[in-house]
């Protein structure tokens, strides 16, 4: 998680929320985890379209975790940040490797310097249909229609990859 985007939502005001959940995932599980996660946000925001945009990429990034994560288990670590400035962060973070973290840096990368995303994200869907898996659509999707940034690290096995935005950001 951005360290000092969490310092600021510890020390802000009491309308801020800063939510970790570690959790053995399934796919079954990531629609309740989207309706969870949008009603938290909701309360804190007070903007549905900013919540329902933190929702769709935990769920995006969830849903990856989930899919391409290295431990059998399938643990994953939700990470949510939000504040009364409309200031929004989530972070999945699971078991990975190097290989699979180059392939997710280098999309990432095309992704985020994509001069118009919702047009990447069209062209990415075309693209996909060649595609058996991989086809890196939610992380566009979060992008282009969550208006959000990408970004990822890895530390030893443990993946994170983050999404975060401010109300009426563009990436």
């Amino acid at each position: 998680m951005n360290e000092d985007f969490a310092r600021r939502v510890a020390a802000s005001a009491d309308d801020s929320v800063a939510f970790t959940l570690e959790v053995s995932m399934k796919v079954q599980h990531l629609t309740a985890m989207r309706r969870f996660i949008a009603e938290l946000t909701q309360s804190v925001v007070c903007d549905i379209g900013l919540a329902s945009r933190m929702a769709m990429a935990s769920h995006e990034l969830l849903e990856n975790a989930v899919k391409y994560s290295t431990d059998p288990r399938r643990r994953v670590t939700l990470q949510l940040c939000a504040d009364e400035d409309h200031r929004i962060q989530v972070t999945v973070i699971n078991v990975s490797s190097l290989p699979l973290y180059n392939m997710l840096q280098e999309l990432l990368q095309q992704i985020n310097q994509a001069p118009d995303p919702s047009a990447n994200y069209q062209q990415m869907i075309a693209r996909s249909i060649e595609r058996e898996s991989g086809s890196g659509l939610g992380l566009a999707r979060i992008c282009a229609e969550g208006e959000m940034q990408l970004s990822c690290e890895l530390d030893g096995d443990l993946l994170s990859v983050t999404a975060q935005a401010r109300s009426g950001d563009r990436p």
